[in-house]
């Protein structure tokens, strides 16, 4: 019958034994923490070996989705001050606007809405036949005619798409008719502005 009662003294690992296994032990750790560990984690790499493993990629994934996290709060308040141009104002209530504008050829005209930083609005607008220039710019309030922000331009019959104010401003297209008869032009928009006008 095999005892498996109390173990004798000789059968017992010595202290240097003990502290050999204690060595080995706290070496390994620190090897799997600089090789595994702070690469999959955290994205830190000393040695090269968790990009070699494709961990160092994991661990950056990681901090990016865990930074983002963290910041989230912060893009909220700054979307909600962006609503509104004064602390505690509410967003304008929408508006509809609409005008109709003939330009002969070669001249140039421009519809303007009035607006405060982050308020929104929708648009289209057409020719009645031919392609036009444009330009969809915008100024700050008292700006010289030569101080603007544009936004898109090109030559096109029509457009259609949705604008937000970056600054309190008048924000709005240019027209300039470069073919060789009238055209009419229809915009609209809805939203938030508290003008929407033909400029003289």
């Amino acid at each position: 019958m095999t005892d498996f009662g109390t173990p004798t003294r000789s059968e017992l690992p010595s202290v240097r034994q003990l502290n050999k296994a204690t060595a080995f032990a706290a070496a390994t750790a620190a090897i799997l923490l600089v090789t595994i560990i702070l690469p999959a984690e955290y994205g830190i790499d000393p040695t090269g070996i968790g990009s070699a493993l494709g961990l160092k990629a994991m661990g950056v994934a990681k901090q990016t989705e865990q930074n983002a996290e963290n910041e989230a709060p912060a893009a909220d308040t700054l979307a909600s001050t962006d609503n509104a141009s004064v602390a505690g104002e509410a967003p304008a209530a929408n508006q509809n606007g609409k005008v109709t504008l003939t330009l002969q050829p070669g001249e140039g005209r421009e519809v303007k809405a009035t607006m405060k930083a982050g308020e929104e609005f929708e648009f289209t607008w057409a020719t009645d036949k031919n392609a036009v220039n444009y330009d969809q710019h915008g100024e700050v309030f008292g700006a010289a005619s030569d101080e603007y922000t544009s936004y898109d331009k090109g030559t096109k019959a029509s457009s259609t798409g949705k604008f937000r104010a970056p600054f309190d401003g008048t924000h709005g297209w240019y027209w300039r008719n470069r073919t060789e008869g009238p055209v009419t032009i229809t915009v609209s928009a809805t939203g938030q502005f508290s003008k929407f006008e033909l400029k003289e």
